[in-house]
């Protein structure tokens, strides 16, 4: 019997990119013995999301299904393509990403041979123009990116760590969500707010109990990145959400006040050397930092209400 994979993109008002998304899923090469299906999720879009997927599934080789998600946030769009989904092996790619044709392929060969429940493959950056000159690769995983030459060259155990899996490009076994659950509801990215951090809570999870994830470094995708992007704010922001997510997760950290101090001192290092890339990298450390600390705030804040509400 055919193996069946469901190929899971969700999507939020990105009609002109998850066009270039579709082009590449409908390009797929299958191995022998592989069929598979496309499923679209629209998070709440305004634009013409619906009739882009809707004229796409009219030609392409695969079984593709749109799926409004009234709730808004990337978890909520994630937990449904896997309650929507088919296939014994559940697909990640973002809508803003372009797969190789041999994407499923590679991820499927690496979670077999290895017996992974869930394998991350390698996103490298698609330039919409030339990065600036401090958009260095110390910045990538900042956009969910990867140094490509950096990972191949280095040893398995370096690249199977977590700080480089990203949910951009990510394979799951089904029963995986049956035994560890789903992307947590309080974290990701809701509308224009870029807070994240649900992916590696997902993944921190299920290496927590047992379960094997791997890095599939052939299994490729281009992320698009947009001139937008390559800004200083966008980036600073993106980095205090993410250590905003981080206290909500609660936990151990690394962001104490030693770790402001010292970002400081290197920045200013940085400055006095010219090093623009350096400068960028510990202002960002910084912003993770004051992330963090908003987040515990607001934490202690809601607990504190909700004390207040239970007392009455």
């Amino acid at each position: 019997m055919p193996t069946l994979v469901t190929i899971a993109v969700p999507t939020y008002n990105r009609r002109h990119l998850l066009e270039k998304t579709l082009a590449s899923i409908a390009a797929i090469e299958l191995p022998s013995g592989v069929n598979a299906e496309c499923i679209v999720v629209d998070n709440r879009s305004t634009d013409d999301t619906r009739q882009l997927v809707a004229e796409f599934s009219t030609r392409s080789v695969f079984p593709t299904n749109y799926v409004y998600e009234e709730r808004p946030g990337s978890s909520h769009a994630r937990n449904r393509a896997v309650e929507e989904a088919h296939g014994e092996f559940i697909l990640f790619i973002d809508d803003d990403a372009v797969a190789e044709p041999s994407w499923v392929a590679e991820m499927l060969s690496e979670m077999q041979r290895r017996q992974l429940d869930v394998a991350c493959g390698m996103v490298v950056p698609q330039w919409c123009q030339t990065p600036p000159r401090w958009l260095g690769p110390s910045l990538y995983a900042r956009l969910a990116i990867h140094d490509a030459a950096r990972l191949l060259s280095a040893e398995p155990a370096e690249r199977n760590k977590i700080h480089n899996y990203f949910s951009a490009n990510v394979g799951f076994r089904r029963r995986v969500f049956e035994r560890f659950g789903g992307f947590r509801a309080d974290l990701g990215v809701v509308g224009s707010n870029p807070i994240s951090g649900e992916d590696t809570e997902l993944f921190t999870r299920i290496v927590a109990g047992g379960g094997l994830i791997g890095f599939a470094p052939r299994a490729r995708v281009r992320h698009i990145i947009p001139a937008e992007r390559m800004r200083r704010y966008y980036l600073w922001r993106k980095s205090f959400a993410f250590g905003y997510g981080s206290a909500l997760l609660g936990g151990r950290t690394h962001n104490h006040l030693d770790k402001l101090a010292r970002n400081a001192v290197r920045l200013l290092a940085a400055a006095a050397r010219g090093n623009g890339e350096r400068v960028v990298y510990h202002a960002l450390e910084c912003a993770n930092f004051l992330g963090y600390v908003r987040g515990r705030l607001d934490v202690r804040l809601a607990r504190s209400r909700a004390d207040g509400r239970s007392s009455r």
